[in-house]
């Protein structure tokens, strides 16, 4: 992974010219601009590399040369700035010697013997970079329709009836309809179609999918399972209730969960699916949930594995899915490649066939071959070597995928390899943040730096062009297609580790691995990333990482000694953490190891202590996600660098006393939650001139009017901020609110949970001019009316969301919504219907209710049937008379909580 290494040190050199000018002065200051310029070629020469596939092998030696000569230099420099840092700490008088002057020309000179070791290669000629051209393409200026394989639905009509049968004839007693096949085949695509068929969701009385996969938490499925089952059933409306009966399932048992699930079910017809089921212990755990009625309950389970369903119920035929026959599997390789309504080139499609048969069937191995197709030149040359090189991979069995997969990597621009290795770090199904994830490539430094892009831009884009080689999945979209989450399939995922293990680029011990005991730390991997998924000690985590260590993930928490104190001495060895983040874990006392850590950018972990003063000595900090409820020291203004500060809580977050505004100016802070009410202030919004997002948490009955007043006109002054969210506490505010306030214009997307404002309030909403998503939950606006008059108009919104208000009566009309594209309501219980002229929105795409009145969903259907009575198609809706799908996923996740 020379390139990722590369671009590491180019940006830590500079960082060093910029951090530390006075480090770099004279004969320092040569040196580091001529190790700036090698390694700018060397750049040069690695993106250039790989269109010279076919001699890969023969550069290998020469990018081994590369990554350790880059390596040795940045660890030498990033040990030095650690080590003089600490030295400047302790130190009262300044130090005499200047830092790496004495370190740096040997250094020097073995990175000039590589480059001229790398200038007299013969692949960097302008010949061979021509040649590479010509068999790559101009692909870059080439969009690729983004269709994952939950979107395959090629050759699966038999299946899917098959299934259905099964789902709703006889026999009445409960039965288990498995569905077999290897990884990416398309079992759960198939189930998932059973599943959101009409005809299914109509028969049964609860719905439930769970992902268990290979790695679960027990008590994890009982509580998510119990959740999903009561929130199906809506049973629980009173909120004292609500929150009585969560602490009583909180306090109970393993064993008392299960009864209480297992009484939930009873005498309900019930569809359960357990996607991606891997062992038979987990099935005679879960058995014991699902009761028997002889009501025509159905319970599918997808797996790999055969053994699995004939345990389940030996009784019962599994359903085993099929590859694609020929004439699919060129379909679908065709529809990814040039879409449905376009045609292949003749002179394409012979060898297209060709392409499409030695896939041997298999959806997976065809959407990574559509998606490499999708970026090569549509040549014949370039189609016949694609077809060569995958009928030496996948010629002799199915399970050869991973060679398939193999070849996409092989294929990846350079700058692309460390983004999609560095999925490997997350546990099994896990689901992250699209924006986490970039702020996470960010911080490793293995993005590139391109002219007139910000790394966070240039990470979006790496992103989409992984997912358009559907080499990475999106899990969930915003309404306008916007990423949300992502992850990556299981095959995937055995590739990617596979390779970064090769690479020594990430080491994972996922959960019941044994921890690799290493006899002396000179044996141990100089793997630069580490990721644990299962719970680890300190005696763990020494012996299976180096003390060069840029990345940690600590999954599952840690395993300390009780009561955990501010001494954390595992941590001390990581002098070079760039990456910290510790899961399900909380500290007692705020761990003041971690603020050794100079090279941190990221840091994420859970305290019940408050942010220690001593945090500002991270100075290259970017991303803080506190899991607490903390003041803020004042010290927080000196950390520069910050862009996102994340707390569970802020309690408090002081402005410095000094007049110079400059001195306490976060000019990069861009994301702030959860700040508390009474913090909001026109002095510290003037401190953080460039937000863009924020989230604001309080009691409206613990403000004075005068204070919210003062609190929603101070926003007005953040005109760079894009996302708001208001979230107060449930108390009604017992006085009149003010009616009127001006919000910041730049806003784009709007949420306001249990802040009780009257909807004539709505008028200080309509003004702003670039508003296009509003969310109204939890009684976020009060009343029994909510009129809108004609001079009353949401120009730009698209998305409108009502959840849980007492709302009775809506006036509104066309004029008022003239862009609105989606509208969702949301246990709207008292609202009597929808406003007729809504029919009149020419955008309008979509309409949703859930839990709403029955007279509301009869004017949402008298739309519906109109705008079909007039051929109007463009219309969707969808009515959840029964509560909609929760799906679990037993993961982890990196959620960004705006």
């Amino acid at each position: 992974m020379a390139y990722a290494d590369v671009v590491s040190l180019i940006q830590t050199l500079k960082q060093l010219m910029q951090q530390k000018p006075r480090w770099v002065i004279g004969d320092t200051r040569k040196m580091v601009e001529s190790l700036l310029d090698s390694v700018g070629y060397f750049q040069n020469f690695l993106e250039k590399i790989y269109l010279r596939r076919q001699v890969f092998g023969k550069s290998e030696e020469l990018e081994r040369a590369i990554r350790i000569a880059v390596n040795d230099i940045e660890n030498v420099i990033e040990l030095e700035i650690y080590e003089y840092n600490q030295l400047e700490l302790c130190s009262r008088v300044a130090l005499p010697r200047q830092p790496l002057c004495d370190d740096l020309p040997p250094l020097v000179e073995k990175i000039d013997t590589v480059k001229r070791k790398t200038m007299k290669n013969s692949f960097a000629t302008n010949e061979d970079l021509q040649l590479g051209d010509s068999l790559v393409g101009h692909s870059s200026s080439r969009r690729v329709e983004n269709l994952n394989l939950e979107n395959v639905v090629v050759g699966l009509e038999d299946d899917l009836m098959k299934i259905m049968r099964r789902l709703i004839g006889p026999p009445s007693s409960r039965e288990i309809v498995s569905i077999l096949g290897m990884g990416g085949i398309g079992k759960t695509t198939l189930a998932k179609k059973a599943y959101h068929h009409p005809e299914i969701r109509s028969r049964f009385d609860i719905h439930v999918w769970v992902t268990i996969s290979q790695e679960y938490l027990t008590r994890d499925l009982w509580l998510g399972i119990l959740s999903c089952i009561s929130q199906l059933k809506n049973e629980v409306q009173d909120e004292t209730y609500r929150l009585a009966v969560r602490d009583e399932i909180n306090e109970s048992s393993d064993d008392q969960l299960m009864h209480m699930i297992y009484k939930k079910l009873m005498r309900r017809r019930y569809l359960v699916i357990m996607d991606d089921i891997w062992s038979k212990d987990i099935w005679d755990l879960m058995t014991r949930i699902f009761p028997d009625d002889n009501n025509g309950s159905r319970i599918i389970l997808t797996s790999r594995h055969k053994e699995v369903a004939e345990h389940a119920d030996p009784d019962s035929n599994p359903h085993e899915m099929s590859l694609l026959n020929t004439d699919n599997s060129w379909k679908l390789l065709h529809d990814k490649v040039f879409g449905v309504e376009h045609a292949c080139p003749p002179e394409l499609e012979d060898i297209g066939k060709q392409v499409a048969q030695k896939c041997q069937g298999l959806p997976l191995a065809l959407l990574v071959v559509a998606g490499h197709l999708s970026k090569i030149s549509r040549t014949r040359e370039c189609w016949d070597d694609v077809a060569k090189t995958i009928s030496k991979i996948v010629a002799s069995e199915p399970d050869k995928c991973l060679g398939v997969l193999g070849m996409s990597y092989s294929y990846l621009p350079n700058h692309l390899k460390a983004c999609f290795l560095s999925m490997g770090a997350f546990p099994e199904d896990f689901e992250v943040s699209t924006e986490r994830l970039i702020q996470l490539w960010v911080a490793e430094g293995i993005l590139r730096n391109e002219r007139l892009k910000s790394l966070e831009e240039t990470g979006k884009q790496s992103l989409e062009d992984l997912i358009s080689r559907n080499l990475i999945i999106v899990r969930k979209r915003r309404f306008n297609g916007e990423m949300k989450t992502c992850g990556i399939h299981d095959l995937v995922r055995d590739l990617i580790l596979r390779q970064a293990e090769k690479e020594k680029f990430l080491q994972v011990t996922r959960k019941h691995d044994v921890i690799r005991r290493f006899n002396d730390s000179a044996s141990k991997p100089h793997v630069y990333r580490y990721s644990s998924h299962s719970r680890i000690s300190h005696g763990d985590c020494w012996k299976s990482t180096s003390s060069l260590t840029r990345t940690l993930y600590l999954f599952n928490g840690l395993k300390l000694a009780p009561p955990p104190s501010k001494q954390i001495p595992f941590l001390a060895r990581f002098k070079l953490l760039r990456v910290l983040a510790i899961l399900q874990y909380t500290f007692r006392e705020f761990p003041l190891d971690i603020t050794k850590l100079v090279h941190l950018r990221y840091l994420e972990f859970n305290c019940n202590d408050d942010l220690h003063c001593s945090v500002s000595k991270l100075y290259n900090l970017q991303h803080l996600i506190f899991g607490g409820q903390s003041n803020l020291p004042v010290e927080i203004w000196k950390m520069k660098p910050l862009r996102h500060l994340e707390v569970k809580k802020i309690a408090s977050f002081c402005v410095p006393s000094s007049k110079a505004v400059s001195s306490f100016m976060l000019q990069n802070l861009e994301g702030l939650s959860d700040l508390s009410i009474s913090c909001c202030t026109k002095e510290l919004f003037t401190g953080i001139p460039n937000l863009k997002r924020l989230k604001i948490h309080g009691a409206w009955a613990e403000c004075s009017r005068d204070m919210i007043s003062q609190t929603l006109n101070s926003l007005s002054c953040l005109n760079q901020v894009e996302i708001l969210k208001i979230a107060c506490s449930r108390k009604l505010y017992p006085h009149p609110l003010p009616s009127k306030y001006a919000l910041p214009t730049s806003l784009k997307r709007l949420t306001l949970r249990c802040t009780y404002l009257p909807w004539e309030d709505m008028a200080n909403i309509v003004m702003l001019p670039n508003l296009e998503v509003l969310k109204i939950k939890d009684n976020g606006f009060d009343g029994d009316v909510w009129r809108l008059s004609d001079e009353e108009t949401f120009n730009q919104l698209k998305f409108l969301l009502i959840d849980r208000t007492n709302l009775k009566r809506w006036e509104a009309g066309s004029v008022n919504f003239p862009k609105l594209q989606h509208l969702v309501l949301k246990r709207c219980i008292y609202l009597e219907e929808i406003p007729k002229d809504i029919r009149e929105i020419y955008t309008l795409e979509s309409i949703e209710l859930l839990n709403c009145r029955t007279s509301a969903a009869k004017s949402v259907k008298e739309i519906k049937e109109e705008q079909e009575s007039m051929a109007n198609d463009c219309l969707s809706v969808c009515i959840h008379e029964k509560p909609c799908e929760i799906q679990l996923c037993i993961s982890l996740c990196l959620y960004f909580t705006f």
